[in-house]
């Protein structure tokens, strides 16, 4: 089982996120203050799973009561697996399905979340002003 650095994802990903709330301030248009909301708050609930993930480390590797290693193991042991299953996990319905190609800031800094965090950020319940929902998904190739 390869190691997850929690600590390093957490600082990636606050770091990031807060180049994505300054980069809002420049947003021209309803549709990318949006897309950037929508961005900013996954990464705040992955900052949260990361900080959950880094007690329940925690927790494990300083237990000192062999009654409780067993809970602890498999309460990290769930973490490690929730960011493989679910963070990690392609959907179908990613943010690419709905960025548009203009927006090539927007898409750097979603090409970088992957790359350095590896989680997909899903496009599922995202709603845009000014689109309408009859009308074909955006097909970036």
């Amino acid at each position: 089982m390869d190691k997850i650095d929690f600590l390093k994802l957490y600082a990636d990903a606050a770091g990031l996120r807060i180049m994505l709330l300054a980069n809002r301030f420049g947003c021209n248009s309803d549709r990318e203050r949006v897309l950037h909301d929508w961005v900013a708050t996954h990464l705040a609930r992955f900052i949260a799973f990361t900080r959950s993930a880094l007690a329940a480390e925690r927790s494990f590797r300083f237990n000192t009561d062999p009654a409780k290693i067993d809970n602890l193991g498999e309460d990290y042991h769930n973490h490690v697996q929730t960011y493989r299953d679910f963070w990690q996990e392609e959907d179908g319905c990613d943010i690419w399905d709905v960025v548009p190609e203009d927006m090539e800031e927007f898409l750097s800094m979603i090409r970088r979340i992957y790359r350095d965090l590896k989680i997909v950020i899903p496009g599922w319940g995202l709603v845009l002003p000014g689109v309408d929902i009859d009308e074909e998904p955006y097909e970036p190739w």
